[in-house]
């Protein structure tokens, strides 16, 4: 168009639901593929919400990337168009949340925020149902901002198949699960419960229905070195609310081998299809991720979490 060049790309792929062996399972191009990656808060000490710069963004990705997993859960937050397209490139699958209302406090939403709340989701899809790499909606995240005495997960899901059949919806990521969408996703810190006939409060038994899922789980901690922390005090105080702290990495990456053999045994004994580690990156006072704050420092022992992850890979294969 006049002196600019504008390019663009074309990816094939399905995402649907399917009964394998007696078990309901996310399908990919018509085969069951376990999903498996890190909650991604992309928060930046150098940027906050937006990344400093496209290689740092990137970084991220190809960091999760080269440990075997196939998945990265956007949690709470739209990235711009080139995190997607570089998802696309990477071939890394999304899943997608909707950015909550009113987290942290005990008020209803009104219904002109309920209704706003919907508006949003869906410019949210229409703006982003053509990149490929997404193949699943998150509409609600452990109750924030979720209306309970009434149940519009229902037909917030109904609205967005009319919008975008093509994918999967995970309607209640966590609590007040009622039964809507294609996942029954549960939450729970450090150990997980993949679709298991055993649960906690409050998540919910799991529903055969719907394919198991792990949303959340993990969340190992071990503090770096002060250089590598987010330099304020108040956030500094809450490392220790972080779900499980380790003196050491060597702690650390044991701990996390133990919980992968965990999900591995879920995998075969089970009905789990999927789980998301948190996280991909430290978080101001959040000292549980892959990386430190500042990316300088790699937690992880990369050669027993490739390991680890491809043991969850071929005991789903097994299984299919």
């Amino acid at each position: 168009m006049g002196d600019d060049l504008i390019e663009s790309y074309t990816g094939f792929r399905t995402i649907s639901t399917g009964v394998v062996n007696g078990i309901k399972r996310p399908l990919l191009n018509g085969k069951f593929v376990y999903l498996f990656g890190p909650l991604d808060q992309g928060y930046w000490p150098d940027g906050l919400h937006l990344p400093p710069t496209l290689e740092a963004m990137v970084y991220d990705l190809e960091l999760i990337k080269s440990l075997g997993m196939n998945l990265v859960r956007k949690h709470i937050k739209i990235e711009p168009d080139l995190f997607y397209e570089a998802c696309d490139r990477l071939g890394l699958l999304v899943m997608q949340d909707m950015p909550s209302m009113r987290v942290h406090t005990n008020a209803r939403p009104t219904d002109a925020e309920q209704a706003e709340f919907e508006r949003q989701l869906e410019i949210m899809i229409k703006e982003h149902r053509n990149y490929p790499s997404i193949v699943t909606w998150v509409i609600y995240n452990e109750g924030w901002g979720q209306i309970t005495d009434r149940y519009p997960e229902f037909h917030i899901t109904d609205r967005i198949r009319q919008l975008d059949p093509t994918r999967l919806i995970n309607s209640v990521t966590g609590w007040h699960d009622h039964g809507a969408g294609d996942y029954h996703d549960n939450h729970h810190y450090a150990d997980p419960q993949c679709g298991t006939p055993f649960y906690s409060l409050p998540n919910t038994p799991y529903d055969s229905s719907r394919i198991g899922f792990q949303g959340e789980y993990g969340g190992l901690g071990h503090r770096p070195l002060d250089e590598h922390l987010w330099p304020v005090q108040a956030a500094v105080r809450t490392i220790n609310e972080t779900y499980e702290m380790h003196a050491d990495e060597a702690s650390y990456n044991y701990r996390a081998h133990v919980l992968f053999d965990l999900l591995r045994q879920q995998v075969e004994h089970f009905a789990c299809s999927g789980a998301v580690y948190t996280q991909t990156s430290d978080v101001e006072g959040e000292v549980n991720g892959l990386v430190t704050y500042d990316r300088r420092v790699v937690r992880v022992d990369v050669t027993q979490w490739k390991a680890d992850i491809q043991a969850l890979y071929d005991a789903a294969a097994a299984r299919a």
